[in-house]
């Protein structure tokens, strides 16, 4: 009976464990995928990805009737292709204050300085609030800085600190170790042979002197020093092929040939006058002084030319590999200029001839410097290097071959146009538009146009985009001069929609043209419709926040229903503190088609840009901040309009629909167009977007827009983009 009993007892217990294991496998649905509709939104966040700065520049003048300065602002370093935000000109106070909107994922920008004589300089300006305030020194744009420090070296003279005095005629002269000689003023010293140097041991020559050679018999560093007063002659070549330096006050003349060496100085503060050529293998050889060369300039492996003075070349200057030449001051090439390595110009070069730049070489220009030649080849590159631009000059033959490169801030001036150009012209560079300003160094050179005004408005020509037209000079742009936006709708408001925002997908870049005032005159307003995932055929227009009877006009809008209020200027009647213009006034219908561009394998419609422009015959200082006021109405339905958050309707909006279905609209407190869960019926982007397949919420397409949002934008503000780990691509329509 017990066996029974444990038998029944051990098959109830398999049973009970049997049914709960079994129980567990049981699978469990996942938890619902995340949706747009769920997101948790502070009540303030307007979904925005663009962040508005308030920009204060001052220019302290350096002239007191200097003329007023252009500044720019880029969204990237123009150097490497950034775009226009914005420009305009400073007042009588030498100021220029504007207003403008960047992505909030742009940390920086730069922005452009130009002077009235054609200079420039571009400063980087961090982005760590909303408010810029800065100022731009002109006498620092106008006289740079010289970028590498001088090497001081004084005249020590012919005072008590000489051990031996000598002059008279010798054959050899042996200097002693450590022993300072001296040749005085009014006295003559010649050596038919050589003068020969021991370790540390000094001659300074205040007098006259001839010598033929010069040595140092201990391989040990002698030196020696023409003071102000002396005049040395050396009637061969002067061989510095051993440890010897030599510095030059006063004037010396020598009959042959320089060959220095690589770790000894040549220094020259006075006049040098060299009947050969230079064969310069040192690093340490500089120039404050003038050195007229009858013969060529080789500059050798690893040697250095510093000229802070005026160096004349009769013949030609091979900068050869591993060479650099640095010009602080005046270089004058009657012959060639080769360039095999660097070449760094902050002042000015002349090339009576041919300047040549092969192939993985540099000509690195600064601070306003000027080079003038006959004719310029380039395999390498010429290279802007400072916030200011600088020049070059070609009077006859410019060939850029399929290797050379000018890029950044050059004015590349051909009097006839370059002739042969198959390498790279970056964007930034100028053609014959820039002044470079003279000084003791430097002739200086005037723009192209020079101080010409065509049309009387105040700005000259080469500052002005329209310079025949006086009621406009500058071109303004949002996002920037060259990129779109976009736009994204969902239409079912004041209902929810599926979140794939797609029911209209409209890219749109504006250009706002200023007059001389930096009034607007223009907006002009290029839209691209990229998707219509709706059947609904919707309108899309823009409301401007200024009165109708101060636009003169608004044309190149598409009106195929006809339904529309439109006045002969073209915007909408009905509006008394809004400027009303409709783009579209029925999407579908215009392109013969309704849901096209969001499904995959789906239909299709090649669509095109419209160019709209609004006319203010009153110019104004401000037209509201960019986007303005979009919206669209929904399937003919004028007074339903859909805004983006915080965005009021229009006169002409239906006020029957707030505060209906999901719409928790409050007109008393300024909230507009947001559910009540605080979500939005538009997105803008900064960049062209990139949206979801139709029915595809956009949180299943872009990975991060949830922490974005619940976060109120502080964290991933560049949901947009196609960064990794951003997208699921399989969920983001591809235009085929």
């Amino acid at each position: 009976m017990k066996n029974i009993l444990l038998y029944f007892s051990l098959s109830l217990l398999i049973v009970l464990l049997t049914a709960s294991s079994c129980k567990r496998k049981t699978p469990v649905d996942p938890p619902a995928e995340k949706t747009f509709a769920d997101l948790v939104i502070d009540p303030n966040f307007t979904f925005e990805n663009i962040k508005q700065i308030e920009a204060n520049f001052t220019v302290v003048p350096f002239l007191k009737a200097e003329q007023m300065h252009i500044i720019t602002i880029y969204q990237e370093e123009p150097g490497s292709g950034g775009r226009v935000l914005n420009r305009g000109i400073t007042n009588d106070s030498y100021q220029y204050t504007v207003s403008f909107k960047v992505p909030e994922r742009i940390s920086s920008i730069y922005v452009e300085n130009r002077s009235p004589d054609g200079l420039f300089e571009i400063v980087e300006i961090p982005l760590t609030g909303s408010i810029i305030n800065h100022s731009f020194n002109t006498k620092e744009l106008l006289y740079p800085p010289i970028t590498h420090e001088k090497t001081v070296v004084v005249d020590p003279g012919c005072g008590s600190n000489c051990d031996e005095t000598i002059s008279g005629t010798y054959t050899d002269l042996v200097l002693e170790k450590n022993k300072d000689y001296c040749v005085a003023e009014g006295t003559t010293l010649t050596i038919t042979n050589q003068l020969q140097f021991k370790k540390n041991a000094t001659i300074v020559i205040c007098g006259n002197a001839s010598i033929s050679q010069i040595a140092s018999i201990e391989n040990k560093t002698g030196k020696l020093y023409i003071s102000s007063t002396g005049i040395v002659s050396t009637s061969g070549d002067l061989n510095i092929d051993t440890k010897i330096d030599i510095y030059n006050f006063g004037l010396y003349n020598i009959s042959g040939n320089v060959n220095t060496k690589y770790s000894q100085k040549f220094y020259n503060y006075g006049d040098m006058n060299i009947a050969g050529s230079i064969n310069n293998n040192s690093n340490k050889f500089n120039n404050e002084g003038i050195i007229n060369l009858s013969g060529n300039y080789s500059g050798n492996t690893n040697s250095r030319l510093y000229n802070y003075g005026t160096f004349t070349i009769s013949g030609s200057m091979n900068v050869n590999n591993k060479a650099n030449i640095y010009n602080y001051c005046n270089l004058s090439i009657t012959g060639n200029l080769m360039v095999d390595y660097r070449v760094y110009n902050y002042s000015y070069i002349s090339v009576a001839n041919n300047l040549i730049i092969n192939g993985s070489s540099y000509v690195y220009v600064r601070n306003s410097s000027l080079i003038q030649t006959k004719n310029l080849t380039v395999n390498g590159r010429i290279q802007g290097q400072s916030s200011s631009y600088s020049k070059v000059m070609i009077s006859e033959n410019t060939t850029i071959n399929s290797s050379g490169q000018v890029r950044s801030r050059v004015d590349l001036c051909d009097a006839d146009g370059i002739e042969i150009n198959n390498g790279t012209i970056q964007n930034t560079v100028k053609f014959c538009e820039i002044t470079i300003p003279a000084d003791d160094c430097n002739p200086g050179s005037e723009g192209g146009t020079g101080d010409i005004d065509t049309d009387g408005d105040g700005v000259l020509d080469v500052d002005d985009a329209y310079p025949d037209d006086p009621e406009r000079a500058f071109n303004n742009y949002y996002p920037n001069q060259t990129d779109f936006a976009s736009l994204a709708f969902e239409d079912l408001w004041p209902g929810l929609g599926d979140y794939d925002f797609n029911d209209l997908v409209i890219d749109f870049n504006y250009q706002m043209v200023t007059n001389a005032n930096n009034l607007i005159v223009d907006i002009i307003a290029q839209t691209h419709i990229k998707a219509a995932g709706a059947a609904l055929n919707n309108g899309f227009g823009i409301s401007f926040p200024i009165e109708s009877s101060k636009c003169a006009s608004a044309t190149g809008f598409v009106n195929v229903m006809g339904t529309l209020n439109l006045n002969a200027k073209g915007y909408e009647n009905g509006h008394v503190d809004n400027t009303v213009v409709i783009f579209y006034d029925a999407i579908n219908t215009y392109y013969g088609s309704a849901i096209f561009n969001t499904v995959p394998g789906g239909n299709t419609v090649v669509t095109d840009t419209i160019t709209v422009t609004a006319y203010f015959n009153d110019p104004q200082f401000a037209v509201g901040l960019e986007p303005y006021n979009p919206f669209i109405y929904v399937d003919q339905e004028r007074g339903k309009e859909i805004h983006m958050i915080d965005h009021a309707p229009t006169s002409l909006a239906n006020d029957s629909y707030f505060g209906t279905n999901h719409d928790n609209s409050d007109p008393l407190t300024g909230k507009w167009y947001l559910t009540e869960n605080y979500l939005p019926w538009v997105v803008e982007t900064p960049s062209s977007f990139d949206y979801p397949i139709e029915k595809i919420d956009i949180l299943s397409a872009y990975l991060k827009f949830s922490e974005w949002a619940e976060s109120s934008g502080a964290v991933y503000n560049d949901w947009y983009l196609d960064e990794p780990g951003y997208r699921n691509d399989d969920n983001i329509y591809e235009e085929e």
